[in-house]
């Protein structure tokens, strides 16, 4: 009697497996990058709506007290929870002078800003006002005493020259009043803010890149913005191509 032959399993995938396969594999991969993208541009205009939310906060403090926060000498008297010993000078200084080398001082205001404008309503959160572990040249606060960007970088509003002037020379501007977006920002980040909010120069407007970023004395591994000159013109562009992921900028006033 003759046995019907055994016929072999098939094994493996059809071409029309893998090619399903593959559409999935794709289809997973740009819903992974599409979401990149998403979170990214949402944290772009997260720091850009966060500097001009704080501009206005300022920028409305001063018309109802006629004082600049943090600096406000009578803020126990008119400021609810603001104590005696968190006043400030009332010089019209965010921190005094950072050459007079009166740093306490200096520090104390700095820390004052942000309980100022919580504590009257301005910004919301609970700021303790405490100077310690606050570093103005760092850009760095103990917790709970500044406002943090999206990045976890501490905002900072003091009396400085902390941005870059124009091409070559890497020297500051003059000093006045001004806001830090705090560090730990991305290269791309801050030039796509620089382009939101300003002209995309980080060496002119009203927007400007921190004078610490430009350097590699700074700490940093790459500059993030470089400065050249092309037929006797001033270039100075953001380091896009160095990837740097520590990047601060300033808004003038």
């Amino acid at each position: 009697m003759l046995r019907k032959p055994v016929r072999s399993k098939q094994t493996g995938f059809t071409l029309i497996e893998i090619a399903i396969v593959v559409v999935i594999i794709g289809l997973l991969l740009g819903g992974v990058l599409k979401g990149q993208e998403m979170i990214r541009n949402a944290r772009a205009h997260n720091v850009a709506d966060q500097g001009n939310a704080v501009k206005a906060a300022i920028l409305g403090f001063q018309d109802r007290y006629r004082a600049v926060p943090g600096d406000y000498a009578k803020a126990d008297a008119n400021i609810p929870g603001v104590t005696t010993d968190h006043n400030g000078n009332g010089d019209s200084r965010v921190g005094n002078d950072p050459e007079d080398g009166n740093n306490t001082t200096r520090e104390n205001e700095i820390a004052y800003v942000w309980e100022h404008l919580s504590k009257s309503g301005f910004i919301s959160g609970d700021f303790s006002g405490d100077e310690t572990n606050l570093n103005d040249t760092d850009w760095t606060c103990g917790s709970g005493a500044c406002l943090t960007n999206a990045y976890n970088g501490h905002l900072m509003f003091l009396y400085d020259n902390e941005q870059f002037n124009p091409v070559g020379t890497y020297t500051t501007g003059p000093k006045n009043n001004q806001i830090t977006t705090g560090a730990l920002i991305p290269v791309e980040i801050i030039a796509e803010i620089d382009r939101k909010v300003d002209d995309g120069d980080p060496a002119t407007g009203s927007f400007r890149i921190g004078h610490r970023f430009l350097t590699t004395a700074a700490g940093n591994s790459t500059e993030c913005a470089l400065s050249s000159e092309t037929n006797g013109t001033a270039v100075d562009t953001w380091n896009i191509a160095g990837q740097q992921t520590d990047c601060g900028g300033v808004y003038m006033f």
